[in-house]
């Protein structure tokens, strides 16, 4: 790899962290409740939160924020891409390296003392502009199990776990030249959501994960 294509990457990385760093669920919450969002609820800093905290529009906001961060962060991706001429693969492994730096940012905010969201809604605006496909079957398999369940959080880690199966079935199907390269990158963001969801899974284990509508 040249250095000015590490140089991109390296650009593109910071780029979307900084990005993923600004937590819409914290300042929107602020906002409207005058209160830290991560002081409630599950404590988590996401849109699920935010709607338990502060209702409906907030929730709205902070997910439309969420994932407005990730599709810029994805166009400067596209324009590091093209300031420094990378085609092919190295384009298109810039972009999920973007996404997962831009969730990283959303988890890990430099701003805000590092404590975050989840990064389930920067993983669907990744998935969204990177392969619509695959972003369709997982708002499927999420859509769905929330509606029987009212569990977002068995909805998101099940959504999740769908995208390297999906990516790598469509990869194969276009005659993509790195399908494994790309499915493993997409599977470092299924990990990290999952990773970050291990407590909610130990509660739905338990029967005591808090439903949609719950402001336990």
């Amino acid at each position: 790899m040249q250095p000015t294509t590490i140089l991109a990457y390296v650009i593109s990385a910071v780029a979307a962290y900084l990005l993923g760093s600004i937590s819409f669920s914290i300042i929107i919450t602020k906002q409207f409740a005058g209160t830290d969002v991560r002081a409630h609820g599950s404590g988590n800093a996401g849109a699920t939160n935010v709607l338990r905290t502060a209702g409906k529009l907030p929730a709205l906001l902070t997910f439309a924020g969420d994932f407005l961060k990730c599709v810029v962060a994805i166009f400067i991706t596209m324009a590091v891409a093209n300031a420094f001429n990378l085609t092919g693969e190295y384009r298109e492994c810039l972009k999920y390296t973007a996404g997962i730096s831009c969730m990283l940012g959303h988890i890990f905010p430099v701003y805000f003392g590092f404590k975050g969201g989840k990064g389930v809604t920067t993983a669907t605006a990744i998935m969204l502009l990177l392969d619509w496909r695959v972003f369709i079957i997982a708002f499927v398999i999420f859509a769905v199990l929330v509606l029987i369940t009212r569990y977002v959080s068995l909805g998101s880690v099940c959504a999740a776990a769908s995208l390297p199966f999906t990516t790598i079935a469509f990869q194969i199907a276009d005659h993509q030249r790195y399908p494994v390269i790309n499915t493993l990158l997409v599977s470092c963001i299924t990990l990290i959501i999952i990773v970050k969801h291990h407590e909610n899974i130990s509660r739905l284990l338990n029967g005591t994960e808090s439903k949609i509508h719950s402001k336990s």
